[in-house]
């Protein structure tokens, strides 16, 4: 069996290995870890000896920021090793070191240590991934570790270790089975991973509500609009941050302004780890950062399109607002998973939507039926139609638009994959 036959079998494995996909506690990955590290001859399992740790939790924007901080500290010569969750195409996307997915090999090692240190703990997907995630970071001695949280942050797997640094960019509602039904409840959560004495980037603007959950975390903070921000003028903007004595700013960065705060998030976050910055190393790195999935541009012919894994109400505001500048008409190509709030996603682009194609996602199981999310549109008076397949409804789309039109996909990281992989089939010819 070849080495990608093996790794694919694992994952069955992992998928397998507990009876639920998520099950949030820190007890049984916390022992299993404590067994790897005794074998890693760790004096602390919980610390890292040597590389810096970064945690990063929030709603939205935790993957743009990490991506950020990965470009920003290999521009700066850091050998980095990054967690994130979930992946696209491949399993290996998930834990990159300077840069690259790891490779099956690696993985499987992984998995096999890990393996055997379980003693028939029940670990979850993502909690057996984390495991071996910190495994090879210790084995190959990165410098420096960025941990994005899978979900919430109290009890996620990623907490068993203690952050250099914790890193929350924003709070909106989702998840709330899991993590409470209000921002305050969710913001609690996430919160779990701040360290007593140790910094805390907070990129939520300040809110009564929210800012009295701080100061029990006993955390140094470093807020978004006091102790850093960003200023824009024209279609360029500037990221000011402070830590102790060092003032630190970067001008003349190209974005949104909703990009723009998580890259000063992620700038915020290197400087206050005491990361030695240069301004113009960090423009270059962030000029060249490829955010994949996050109003990523493409198109087939004169036909624009763009992809955005947005499954949030809050993450489609954000979507919207980027797409209300654009001309011509806009087609979306959408579906979302069973735990989403589809009327609150969909609702902020009713009005800029002409048509939907709603699909059906086949690779979760826990997809929505598309026949009822398409019934929620035809209810509230959206033009919509239902097809058995994401690469069919992308189909019937692109056969509506014409030159200078525009088609969106989004609600699901499965829908932005589905997506491009159809693209990339369909370019190769």
């Amino acid at each position: 069996m070849d080495r990608k036959s093996v790794l694919e079998c694992w994952l069955i494995k992992l998928q397998c290995m507990h009876r639920k996909e998520i099950d949030l506690s820190l007890n049984r990955v916390a022992a299993v870890w404590n067994r790897v590290s005794s074998r890693l001859g760790k004096s602390n399992a919980w610390v890292s000896d040597s590389a810096l740790t970064f945690t990063v939790a929030g709603t939205n924007g935790k993957g743009s920021c990490v991506m950020a901080m990965e470009s920003v500290l290999q521009a700066h010569g850091y050998h980095v090793g990054t967690y994130t969750s979930p992946h696209l195409f491949a399993f290996n996307e998930r834990i990159r070191v300077s840069g690259v997915p790891v490779s099956d090999e690696i993985i499987i090692e992984a998995f096999e240590f890990i393996e055997s240190e379980r003693n028939n703990v029940a670990l979850t997907y993502f909690e057996f991934s984390t495991l071996a995630a910190l495994w090879i970071f210790e084995t190959l001695l990165v410098q420096v570790r960025i941990l994005e949280v899978g979900l919430g942050g109290r009890l996620d797997a990623v907490n068993i270790i203690s952050p250099d640094v914790a890193v929350v960019t924003s709070i909106a509602l989702d998840h709330e089975f899991w993590l409470g039904s209000t921002t305050t409840e969710i913001a609690i959560e996430k919160l779990g991973i701040a360290r007593n004495n140790k910094p805390l980037i907070w990129g939520e603007r300040s809110s009564d509500e929210l800012d009295r959950l701080l100061i029990p975390t006993g955390a140094v903070l470093f807020r978004l609009g006091i102790e850093f921000d960003i200023s824009t003028k024209n279609s360029d903007f500037a990221v000011s941050c402070s830590a102790g004595n060092i003032n630190f700013c970067v001008s003349g960065l190209l974005g949104d302004s909703g990009f723009a705060e998580n890259k000063a998030i992620a700038l915020q976050s290197l400087l206050a780890g005491g990361v030695p910055l240069d301004s113009n190393t960090c423009r270059l790195a962030l000029s060249k950062l490829e955010l994949v999935g996050r109003f990523q541009r493409t198109s087939i012919g004169d036909v624009s399109i763009i992809l955005d894994v947005a499954h949030n109400p809050a993450a489609a505001t954000l979507l919207a607002k980027r797409l209300s500048s654009l001309g011509g008409s806009l087609f979306a190509v959408a579906s979302v998973l069973e735990d989403k709030d589809w009327t609150g996603i969909t609702a902020p682009l009713s009005k800029l939507v002409s048509y939907w194609y709603v699909a059906q996602i086949h690779d979760s199981s826990r997809a929505t039926d598309a026949q009822k999310l398409r019934g929620n549109l035809i209810a509230r008076g959206l033009k919509s139609d239902y097809f058995s397949s994401l690469e069919n409804a992308f189909l019937a789309a692109y056969e509506k638009a014409i030159a200078g039109d525009t088609i969106v996909a989004f609600g699901s990281f499965h829908v932005v994959a589905s997506i491009l992989t159809f693209i990339a089939r369909w370019q190769e010819g």
